[in-house]
């Protein structure tokens, strides 16, 4: 359970993000905050994605292995890359 775990809030993951007001990057940080379904050292692991893209990983792929042991945290490099395409497309749409 990750009751326990010192995560950040909404607003600072926002901040941090430096996601626009009313974007589609601020909604999707905003519905991804269910960190239960993270483990508790994931908030201070080195993998390098803030929780509500892990999140946002999890609820499309609950049948994912998100184990300790794994220094990938059980997520796909590919969605580091994914997340910094999110920070600067924030429409989150892809060119014209």
């Amino acid at each position: 359970m990750a009751e326990n775990a010192a995560w950040p809030s909404v607003d600072d993951q926002i901040v941090a993000a430096r996601a626009g007001r009313g974007t589609e990057l601020e909604r999707l940080i905003r519905e991804n905050q269910d960190f239960q379904m993270l483990r508790p050292e994931e908030a201070r692991d080195a993998v390098g994605l803030p929780p509500w893209v892990r999140v946002y990983w999890r609820k499309a792929h609950p049948e994912g292995q998100y184990s300790a042991s794994d220094p990938s945290g059980g997520y796909p490099r590919a969605l580091r890359r994914l997340y910094i395409w999110m920070l600067s497309h924030q429409n989150l749409r892809s060119g014209r």
